[in-house]
């Protein structure tokens, strides 16, 4: 039976809380290991320098005793504390394995944070379509797009957009970044080929830009860069739904310029991505008809704002469930569907073999 966006978006709101409550237990878990190791090291500490200074006073060794205990009692803390940052090892990093990432600002600050240290990431800060086929990332003379020419790659994943924000020409945005999609697409005929989104920007970005970097023009393009991915039939990875809180902003706290991301909203980021990836129907338009404005008036097409739409009525647009949300909803097939493409979305951790739209689970 196929699942409303309305279920879809309670299972991947699951999901979440799922990771989350995960990733504060083993915070948990790795704050109470170091704790113990500090007091077990205190100890054999204290009593060595016990044994071999007999001086030492009757207060002076209750003192170090209770200097013993109080990582125990720290140990016992609920949480981590506040700003700790998230473990590499909480990111899917396996289904980012043999991919490559080409492209802007966004994917240099993958490599600067060292997240994927085993991929392989082609970028500069500031590249557009115009130059992405003459400039090279720093430290190499092979521009970001020809580097795909050098090896094999299970998936190619594209970050441009930013820079093209100040021109407000979507359309022509759309058309120069098909003919990327194309080039790449002969350097890599095997390989799953990612149009990642922009992400947003914080509120006060948005309202304070001269320069394109409006939420409003953030979705405009995006609706492009969604409507391509259906046309080329390459996958969508929204980077902005991922990172947008409810009025969709930039949530506040997560970037020192309200526009490049912090290392947690990284790794938030590339789960949220290997979890919802997935390849638009040819008729989706979602967003395309929304007035979008600068924390005003919300998509009125979004079935959560509506409380008279049936919640077993099918919308007319929506991203289709991962191979995760199926397995988790009891292994219920999803009814035929007009497109051709298949319908699971993103097959973790496998291989690319063959074409890339034949794959399947």
């Amino acid at each position: 039976m196929a699942m409303s966006q309305r279920m879809w978006r309670r299972e991947q709101e699951r999901k979440r809380r799922e990771r989350e409550r995960r990733a504060r237990r083993r915070r948990n878990c790795t704050l109470i290991v170091m704790l113990i190791a500090a007091g077990a090291a205190a100890a054999v500490c204290l009593k060595y320098c016990a044994g071999g200074g007999e001086t030492q006073s009757g207060a002076d060794r209750n003192t170090a005793a209770e200097a013993t205990v109080q990582p125990s009692a720290a140990a016992a803390a609920p949480s981590a504390p506040a700003g700790t940052p998230i473990p590499v090892s909480e990111l899917e990093t396996s289904f980012y394995r043999e991919s490559a990432f080409v492209g802007n600002a966004l994917a240099d600050g993958i490599e600067a944070y060292g997240i994927l240290p085993d991929t392989d990431i082609y970028a500069k800060v500031g590249i557009d379509l115009d130059n992405a086929y003459t400039t090279a990332a720093d430290n190499d003379s092979m521009s970001v797009v020809d580097q795909l020419k050098s090896k094999n790659f299970s998936k190619v994943f594209l970050f441009f957009g930013e820079s093209e924000l100040a021109s407000n020409d979507a359309s022509g945005f759309e058309d120069k970044y098909a003919e990327l999609i194309g080039k790449v697409k002969s350097y890599q005929q095997e390989a799953r080929i990612y149009v990642v989104s922009i992400p947003p920007v914080t509120k006060e970005t948005s309202e304070s830009s001269a320069s394109g970097m409006t939420v409003r023009n953030i979705r405009s393009y995006n609706n492009a860069l969604r409507r391509l991915a259906a046309d080329e039939e390459v996958y969508y990875a929204d980077a902005y739904e991922a990172l947008a809180d409810d009025d969709g902003y930039l949530k506040s706290g997560v970037s020192a310029d309200g526009i490049n991301l912090d290392r947690d909203s990284y790794i938030i980021m590339l789960n949220y991505i290997a979890d919802n990836a997935y390849i638009p129907d040819s008729s989706d338009n979602s967003g395309s008809s929304e007035e979008d404005t600068d924390g005003e008036e919300e998509n009125t097409e979004d079935p959560d704002s509506s409380g008279d739409e049936d919640e077993d009525t099918e919308p007319t647009s929506r991203p289709r469930p991962t191979a995760e949300s199926e397995r988790d909803s009891g292994g219920e097939e999803e009814e035929p569907t007009a497109t051709p493409r298949p319908t699971v979305n993103v097959l973790k951790d496998s291989a690319v073999s063959g074409s890339s739209g034949g794959d399947s689970e």
